[in-house]
């Protein structure tokens, strides 16, 4: 029996608007009721972390830009887009 639930309407909300929190595209009262459920919400805590880790490692890797990652960050961030079928090896 699993245990994961579906998500919340909140968890579902900041899902659809993920790409415009993390680029500051949206509304200041917007953010601050993301910034409250980030508050108690882990599981969308560690996407929007995650997202923004995924975005550097993008930037530099493709981009060649300055951001620069800690190796082992790398290494986990390239593990599991592997391991999720987003990149071959």
């Amino acid at each position: 029996m699993s245990t994961h639930q579906s998500p919340s309407p909140q968890c579902e909300a900041l899902m659809s608007c993920l790409s415009e929190y993390i680029d500051g595209e949206l509304e200041a009262d917007v953010c601050a009721e993301i910034d409250r459920h980030l508050a108690v919400c882990e599981e969308c805590r560690m996407l929007v972390d995650t997202s923004r880790k995924t975005i550097q490692l993008y930037r530099h890797h493709f981009l060649q830009a300055t951001v620069e990652l800690p190796p082992d960050t790398q290494t986990r961030l390239w593990q599991a887009l592997s391991d999720a079928g987003c990149v071959s090896k």
